[in-house]
């Protein structure tokens, strides 16, 4: 709980608690509440134009809700801290081509949870297996699957990462179709992951 932040003389400024904001936080902790009291907020890295740019910031609505429903760990995790902090400022410090940006993160995030999808089972054609996370030319034998087409288009996305990312080209109708496979195979893997209430407005920048 941040107290002030409205407040012109504060120092705890509304900017540093917007959406994929880097801060280092002064907190607090009252052991018989649920609810702890932010002392100092410090920005680690400034945030600029994630916050600023309207498709950028639609990213990061999308991404801060997607990162919400799905870190759940209250142990530390220093590999996929900084794994956020550089995607972040990768996004911060782009200019143009990063309409792919959301995709390589989400997919690249699977490695943290321990299901990256297996590229050794590798397939020209066939179906991507969300449950065993493997691509095969056998229909698996149960409901969460990728059909043949869709497939070739997620496995193209396994080959983008943040360096090449601008030279990979979808079309509106595959872009949306492969975060909507990406958010189904986190949803086969993580059994409270909920609804993603800010995905039809980044939806519609693809319009």
């Amino acid at each position: 709980m941040a107290y002030g932040v409205t407040r012109r003389r504060s120092g705890m400024k509304m900017a540093f608690l917007q959406p994929l904001s880097l801060v280092e936080l002064e907190v607090e902790i009252q052991p018989d509440k649920e609810l702890h009291r932010i002392v100092e907020i410090k920005p680690t890295i400034i945030i600029s134009s994630v916050h600023t740019h309207p498709v950028k910031n639609a990213v990061a609505l999308f991404l801060a809700e997607f990162l919400y429903r799905t870190l759940r760990e209250t142990q530390t995790d220093r590999a996929l801290y900084r794994f956020l902090e550089n995607s972040i400022a990768i996004l911060e410090h782009t200019e143009q081509g990063f309409a792919n940006f959301h995709l390589v993160m989400l997919v690249q995030m699977t490695r943290f949870f321990g299901f990256y999808p297996n590229m050794e089972s590798e397939t020209q054609d066939g179906y991507f297996d969300m449950v065993n996370g493997i691509f095969s030319t056998l229909r698996p034998p149960h409901r969460y699957f990728l059909l043949p087409d869709d497939s070739m288009a997620f496995r193209r996305l396994m080959r983008i990462n943040y360096g090449n990312m601008h030279k990979f080209l979808f079309s509106r109708v595959e872009r949306v179709a492969i975060l909507e496979h990406i958010i189904a195979y986190y949803r086969v893997h993580l059994s409270e992951f909920g609804e993603i209430k800010s995905l039809p407005v980044l939806i519609e920048l693809f319009d």
